[in-house]
């Protein structure tokens, strides 16, 4: 079979649904359950007609069994004799439709229907039942029509085949289109297109443009007429029944329209395609002429050597013919056939063995027996000699055919070609023909003499087949010929060459063939040429499959918007009420991320701030001093622990930058004093590593960075940090600024270039250098750090809009450079003259003659509230009050009974009976208290909790785990000094 198409054109099967059926949902009305949308409004107010529905198993099948084999016909009626399949196969939609509304039972009709069509379309293509595949493609057409619509029903409508197919939201339009279309619908070509390609009725060359077009042919029709028909029977019946005008006139309508423009296009490919065939014969059928033409000439010039010339040479007739011998390739021999008596037969053959031709006899066919008869012919030149040996003395008149030929050239005076016939000196099974031309001893014989004055024939014998090769040698690959002699008036012609079984494609030809006559030395002779494969053509058959694909996708976009348009009312509003759920859910979502970032870092800050509290007290307490192993230990326990808060603080910052809610506040900034308080970080780091640290920061008068202060001084320190940490004892760092002015219009920028002399990287390592908490195999040479401050680093400068960026040579350090916008600073005034360095106050006798201090400190937990009494004891001049509660606390603050004011609050922010900012704001509402400031001491270290507290009035905010000293700091200048609007700082104020 070679063209499977129509034959087993695409299919699927249609089933009516019945409205009532207790099988299908679909056509009985409504939902049921939680699912159940309220009908439309259209569908109450303006009932549409019920359709026609069989009621049954059996009446049902019949039903879908029939209008499958309608549609499926119709598709076939619309395609041309040249297409394989139809582009628009709408019986595989509606019998998906049918099976969807009645129960996959009737997936057994659609397999019977599909069976049906591909039977028809055998039958329509004879050459089809010429192979026993086709009847197995057959079977496997009926089983895969019926299967593919079983299984694409599955998909949409899940194990219950009787649950309602509203198709009202786009998820689930788009869910059908997909599941339905593109992937049930390979079930069936792929079946099909393989069982015939196996079983050899189809060239494997075919299989898979059989199958692509196959699969579009159902797909556009599943896409189509499945919810063309579920307007009939489909479920819930009211939904279905009032989309019946509104949804499917216009498919309808679509497919109708869709389906003869499909076929108009298709006979215009067809029409270009057999004109480029045409063009191509013609050619093809002029350059035959053109090589015919030209072994007539070769003829008349052989002969015009011997009418100048009496007597004609072997080495003269050589010459002259190798020249002809290589512009005709595909030519067995030119040679000269002398007439002679047989008396002359003795003295002739001499004459030739005296000119060099060993062993030169005239002989006769069959068996080359000694010439006899009164006249010969006998060959005496014949070239070339190699492979034309035995044909060499042949006695032409004893070979009927040529003996005919020979005679016709003689009487006639024109060039005579003989009937195909085996030549003499063929070793294979071409056929051959010789074309004979009269040499008379006057040029200008009259026709009465012409059979007295003949000297001979000059000749020119062909090997068919290898003269086609040479003449169709540029014929297009998807074209095939074959040269028929019909010269005879009676009986069938006569194959000469080319392709084999060409009188069976003479009788049935391909959709693209032409016979070109042609009349060749007396005698009549035809060119048959014929279409193998697809004729290209400008555009190919791209321009069908481009209009269905563009119709369908424009009557599939239509019916999705129809669909989602005449869904009820009811599915809007709840779009929207799922809308507002889904944002409360976010919003709930969010708010969820922050309180557990919160107390995420509360629950991590209050334990580290009771171990790190106690440990410092340790350290200041002096009273008895602790020995140097136990101040190693202490130190240690420091290290660690503020090592861990580093941890929860670049983690921290690395989800609120994940997040998004990192919030940075761009200021004009100069560099020195930054790089000044950097280097006062690193430098007791830099000490103990032995690593000398130089820095300059100079910029030209005027100029400075726009950057986040707080946030600028994590990077330098992250990047000075890690330059000593990862350097060699006895290496450097330095730190160079520097203003760049670019020429373009871009703004100028201030480059920080942080260089190190340390173990460097290579380049493996420097590509992962800024991948979150992988520290490059340095961990066991250097135990501190996450491995993720760079990366904080490289996000927090991109956030100033700057940049940062590494280079580095494994053994030569590392030169990491940061880029900041620049900018000019505002004047400022002369700054204060410094104030006089400030002393630990020691713990001596003066400190009881000192005014006493009250200090109110509002905090639920004991150990924090002992790392707090702990601290303020070396200041013995100070009265530390402590309250559990926010209740506790007021009570403390109003209650004159008790003591006086406090002249400073330490507050935390997560009490058990409210918020600390709900106590910040009582009491500075109260005119009494408004005075005193509050300092904030938290775990809570989130951004926005610090904002808020400072917001209500906070003195300050410091986060746990305390810096003692810092905290002393603060509580002497709170106590002796007017209060401070803000103060920040880590284990200070932030």
């Amino acid at each position: 079979m070679d063209v499977k198409s129509q034959s087993l054109g695409a299919q699927t099967t249609i089933r009516p649904p019945t409205r009532k059926s207790p099988m299908c949902r679909l056509c009985s009305g409504g939902y049921s359950g939680a699912n159940a949308p309220r009908t439309p409004t259209l569908a109450r107010h303006h009932p549409m007609p019920e359709a026609f529905a069989p009621h049954g198993r059996w009446s049902r099948g019949i039903v879908t069994y029939l209008i499958y084999v309608a549609a499926g016909t119709v598709s076939l009626a619309l395609s041309t004799s040249s297409d394989t399949i139809s582009l628009l196969y709408l019986a595989a939609g509606f019998g998906l439709a049918c099976v969807l509304c009645w129960g996959r039972a009737q997936a057994v009709a659609v397999g019977l229907g599909s069976l049906t069509v591909g039977a028809i379309g055998v039958l329509a293509d004879h050459s089809a039942l010429q192979h026993w595949g086709s009847f197995l493609g057959l079977a496997a057409s009926g089983l895969g029509g019926g299967l593919q619509a079983w299984v694409a029903a599955r998909w949409v409508q899940g194990p219950d085949e009787n649950a309602p197919l509203p198709l009202d939201n786009l998820r689930d339009i788009t869910r059908f289109m997909l599941l339905a279309g593109p992937l049930a619908c390979v079930i069936n070509p792929v079946l099909t297109s393989t069982t015939l390609v196996l079983t050899g009725a189809t060239p494997y060359t075919e299989w898979l443009p059989l199958m692509a077009s196959w699969w579009a042919g159902d797909m556009l029709g599943v896409l189509m007429g499945t919810p063309l028909l579920l307007t009939l029977w489909g479920r819930p019946e009211r939904l279905w029944r009032q989309r019946r005008f509104v949804v499917g006139m216009p498919l309808l309508a679509s497919s109708i329209l869709l389906g003869l423009g499909i076929r108009q296009i298709q006979d215009w490919d067809q029409e270009r395609e057999d004109s480029a065939f045409r063009l191509h014969a013609e050619a093809t059928s002029n350059a035959m002429r053109l090589r015919l033409n030209a072994y007539l000439a070769a003829l008349e010039s052989m002969r015009g050597i011997y009418d100048a010339s009496d007597s004609v040479e072997r080495d003269e007739f050589r010459r002259a013919s190798t020249s002809w011998l290589r512009q005709l390739p595909g030519t067995q021999a030119l040679g000269w056939t002398e007439k002679l008596g047989i008396g002359r037969l003795e003295t002739f053959e001499m004459l030739q063995r005296a000119e060099g031709v060993t062993g030169y006899r005239v002989f006769d066919q069959p068996g080359r027996v000694a010439a006899q008869g009164p006249d010969l012919a006998a060959i005496r030149f014949i070239e070339p000699l190699d492979g034309n040996e035995a044909a060499l003395g042949l006695n032409i008149l004893s070979v009927p055919l040529a003996r005919q030929t020979y005679q016709q050239a003689i009487l006639s005076n024109q060039p005579a070609a003989s009937p195909g016939m085996r030549l003499t000196q063929e070793k294979g099974n071409q056929l051959g023909v010789v074309i004979y031309r009269a040499v008379y001893r006057s040029p200008t014989v009259l026709a009465s003499d012409r059979n007295a004055t003949a000297m001979g024939v000059v000749f020119l014998a062909l090997r068919i087949d290898d003269a086609l090769v040479a003449v169709l040698k540029d014929m297009p690959p998807f074209m095939q010929a074959c040269l028929l002699d019909r010269s005879e008036s009676k009986g069938e012609p006569l194959f000469l060459g080319g392709t084999s079984g060409c009188g069976r494609n003479a009788k049935t030809p391909s959709p693209h063939s032409v016979v070109v006559p042609l009349s060749f030395a007396q005698r009549e002779w035809s060119l048959h040429m014929w279409a193998v494969g697809p004729v290209p053509s400008v555009g190919g058959r791209a321009t069908a499959w481009l209009f269905a694909i563009g119709g369908v996708g424009f009557a599939a976009a239509l019916g999705t918007l129809l669909l989602m348009v005449t869904g009820h009312a009811e599915r809007m509003t709840a779009a929207i009420d799922d809308a507002r759920l889904q944002r409360a859910a976010a919003e709930s979502a969010n708010q969820a991320k922050s309180d557990f970032l919160s107390r995420m870092s509360h629950e991590l800050r209050a334990p580290l701030n009771a171990i790190l509290g106690v440990a410092q007290v340790m350290g200041l307490d002096r009273r008895p001093p602790l020995s140097d192993a136990q101040n190693h230990r202490l130190q240690q326990i420091q290290q660690a622990g503020w090592h861990l808060l580093d941890m929860i603080d670049d983690v921290l910052d690395l989800s609120r930058i994940d997040a998004g809610t990192l919030k940075l506040t761009a200021v004009r900034l100069p560099l020195p004093p930054l790089l000044d308080a950097t280097r006062q970080l690193v430098d007791d780091l830099a000490r103990q590593k032995q690593v000398s640290l130089t820095i300059d920061g100079t910029l030209p008068a005027g100029w400075g960075v726009l950057a986040d202060e707080t946030r600028l001084k994590q990077v330098l320190t992250n990047l000075l940090s890690n330059a000593v940490k990862y350097n060699r004892p006895g290496g450097s760092v330095h730190v160079q600024a520097a203003l760049l002015r670019h020429k373009s219009s871009e703004p100028p920028t201030v480059n920080i270039v942080v260089t190190d002399t340390g173990l460097g990287m290579t380049e493996a390592q420097l590509a992962q250098l800024f991948q979150p908490f992988n520290r490059l195999g340095r961990e066991k040479n250097t135990p501190d750090g996450t491995g993720i401050g760079l990366v904080i680093s490289r996000h927090l400068a991109l956030l100033m809009n700057g940049q940062l960026e590494a280079s580095s040579r494994e053994g030569s350090g590392s030169t990491f450079t940061l880029s900041l916008p620049a900018t000019q600073l505002a004047s400022e005034p002369p700054a204060a003259p410094p104030a006089p360095p400030r002393h630990e106050p020691a713990m001596d006798a003066d400190d009881a003659a000192r005014d006493t201090r009250h200090v109110l400190y509002v905090e639920d937990n004991h150990a924090n509230t002992a790392v707090v009494q702990a601290a303020l004891s070396s200041r013995t001049w100070i009265k530390l009050t402590v309250a559990a509660t926010i209740e506790a606390g007021l009570a403390a603050l109003h209650d004159r009974l008790r003591g006086p004011l406090p002249q400073l609050i330490l507050l935390d922010v997560h009490l058990p009976d409210a918020s600390g900012l709900d106590f910040l704001k009582l009491a500075k509402a109260n005119p009494e208290t408004q005075h005193i400031p509050v300092v904030m001491i938290s775990a809570d270290a989130l951004p926005e909790q610090i904002d808020n507290a400072l917001k209500a009035g906070a003195a300050a905010y410091l986060t746990k785990p305390l810096q003692i000293t810092a905290l002393l700091d603060m509580v002497d200048d709170m106590l002796k000094l007017p209060p401070p609007t803000s103060r920040s700082g880590r284990g200070g104020s932030v």
